[in-house]
């Protein structure tokens, strides 16, 4: 049945020549489909290579550089002041506790009503155990107040960062900011209570 198949294709294809010219084309087209497919390898590959090879270059170039013991020196004395600045506390809800009092006296002190609304804490580095405690401070102050504010978040002594700010001015000027405080919770202690 096989050869019956066959003999009856040969057949055809020997009677009709514009099956044989549409086979050609079919095959001349599927040729040339495979090497347009190889030469977009071919310049994939190309680009592939010349980005390895800048990248390559950027290594050799570094790692020629001198003074990697005094770099590495210094951010090894970066990191350990940085991480002098990030208090270890016992559970989340004393850090939260923590946080919320101090901007609430920075808040009294201003002189303006602010309101101040803390955020769920989120976890910075799960090896180290740093979280990060967001909140923001809100409501009128004039201009001059807000940048007071402003420098008071960024010369504490424990690590805390402005994220945002939005003052808006005008007959009623007012101060939206958004801050974060970092803490280290040594193992062991309650990430989970909230004030």
């Amino acid at each position: 049945m096989k050869m019956t198949w066959l003999a009856t294709a040969r057949a055809e294809l020997a009677e009709n020549p514009r099956l044989r010219v549409g086979l050609v084309v079919i095959g001349a087209l599927l040729l040339m489909y495979q090497l347009t497919g190889l030469s977009d390898l071919r310049e994939r590959m190309s680009a592939d290579y010349a980005a390895r090879q800048t990248q390559l270059a950027r290594v050799q170039n570094i790692s020629s550089e001198d003074g990697w013991d005094q770099r590495a020196s210094a951010m090894h004395a970066m990191r350990a002041a940085l991480e002098a600045e990030v208090p270890r506390i016992d559970s989340m809800g004393l850090a939260q506790a923590t946080m919320q009092s101090w901007l609430r006296d920075m808040a009294t002190r201003s002189g303006s009503t602010l309101s101040i609304t803390m955020g769920t804490p989120l976890r910075v580095d799960a090896d180290a155990g740093y979280w990060k405690i967001p909140a923001q401070i809100s409501g009128q102050m004039p201009i001059h107040g807000a940048l007071n504010l402003i420098r008071q978040i960024e010369s504490r002594k424990e690590l805390m960062s402005v994220d945002s700010i939005r003052l808006t001015t005008g007959n009623q000027p007012s101060i939206s900011l958004e801050v974060a405080s970092y803490y280290r919770l040594p193992k062991g202690g309650s990430a989970h209570a909230t004030p």
